[in-house]
């Protein structure tokens, strides 16, 4: 009699305790109440609007994962994008700060330019030079002002 009630309950722990019976036969309810507030229960809900949910596919991933199956495969494969994709992206804003510095060099010698002589010359699109009138000569510093705004990142740059 001892010896049948310890193998029944060897039995019934190996079946409560196992991962694989657990895991496997849960059934898991989802529904949503009258407040829009999204609900997860083992217990199935009063009400018939609800979705009935098993963890089989969390189980399977799960097991995939630790065997190196297509899930770790596809994780590693979007680290690799994403490590790849930070890469390029400061690359990008490196050459972003090349040009920047380039450009706001560029606007503080119009301005001084623009503040230094009372005639100023340019080329125009027929390639012939001309004086700029003062109206242009002030829409010229406006612009290389924004430029300087935009361009130039810190006081240090606008005041060189």
């Amino acid at each position: 009699m001892f010896i049948r009630n310890s193998v029944f309950v060897v039995i019934c722990s190996a079946i409560i305790f196992s991962p694989h019976t657990i895991a496997k036969d849960i059934a898991i309810y989802r529904w949503v109440d009258e407040n829009n507030v999204v609900h997860f229960s083992q217990h199935q809900p009063k009400n018939n609007n609800f979705s009935q949910l098993t963890t089989f596919a969390s189980y399977k991933a799960k097991h995939q994962y630790e065997n190196g199956g297509s899930e770790n495969k596809k994780l590693s494969s979007v680290n690799e994008q994403i490590s790849k994709h930070e890469k390029e992206q400061a690359k990008i804003l490196e050459k972003n700060k090349v040009i920047a510095a380039k450009n706001c060099k560029a606007a503080l010698l119009n301005i001084k330019m623009l503040n230094s002589f009372s005639k100023v010359t340019i080329l125009d699109p027929n390639g012939k030079n001309r004086v700029l009138t003062d109206k242009e000569k002030k829409a010229q510093v406006t612009l290389s002002n924004k430029h300087i705004d935009l361009y130039c990142t810190n006081n240090r740059d606008k005041k060189s």
